[in-house]
């Protein structure tokens, strides 16, 4: 069944949606009729059977049962990532990140950053939610502000470089891990300073490969290693 996520509360009966773009989508996308089923979750770990009850292109009302609570990840698995040029790159990333399973994703202001800033972050938390609804994500990942290489949180971090290794993946168990940071450069990567400034911190540094790879290639290698190796 389709999954939606809305920002509402799951225990009702019955739930009023009047978000034109959820109905819009419903009508007019998807082609859904009343009487159709979906499943509904929150983003927060809540989920519902429903069924459309009413339909058209103000809104609808959802007949909810079964609700339940989903278990939260076991793995804070946090990508901080450098700011692009391109909104597209960031874009992909957020993408794929969310459907990689990422718990938090963060964008870094390295030094090499042509961009200090975070670009529409409307539009990147519409991209997490449409990402987690296709993977059926029962919680959405948390798109933070801004950081510096400094505000790293606790755990185990791993930084991407394209020209020294301290590291391999595939030799790290990631099982009984209850934090992992993955830091991803932007263009250029990070610089010679951020890099032992973080191994300075007790960061390890993984190559992925022969080859140079592009930031958002990078970071999905990396995360599906994580996630999958």
């Amino acid at each position: 069944m389709q999954h939606f996520i809305i920002d509402a509360d799951l225990s009702v009966s019955s739930l009023q949606i009047t978000d034109k773009n959820i109905a819009h989508q419903m009508k007019n996308v998807l082609r859904f009729k009343v009487g159709d089923e979906i499943i509904v979750l929150d983003g927060s770990g809540k989920k519902a059977k429903g069924q459309i009850t009413e339909l058209h292109k103000k809104g609808a009302v959802i007949e909810l049962r079964d609700p339940e609570v989903l278990p939260a990840p076991k793995r804070r698995l946090r990508l901080y990532v450098g700011l692009s040029k391109k909104p597209s790159t960031f874009e992909l990333i957020v993408q794929k990140a969310t459907e990689l399973g990422v718990t938090d994703i963060i964008p870094l202001a390295a030094e090499r950053c042509q961009v200090k800033h975070l670009r529409k972050p409307e539009r990147l938390e519409l991209i997490i939610k449409e990402a987690s609804e296709q993977c059926e994500r029962a919680y959405l990942p948390k798109l933070h502000d801004v950081k510096v290489i400094t505000d790293i949180q606790e755990g185990l971090t791993l930084v991407g470089d394209a020209r020294d290794t301290d590291i391999e993946l595939s030799e790290i168990e990631f099982k009984d891990r209850e934090a992992v940071n993955v830091l991803i450069g932007p263009e250029g990567g990070f610089t010679d300073f951020e890099i032992q400034s973080l191994r300075n911190s007790g960061a390890k540094v993984f190559l992925l490969g022969e080859n140079i790879l592009r930031m958002e290639t990078a970071a999905i290698a990396a995360l599906s290693i994580i996630q999958f190796g």
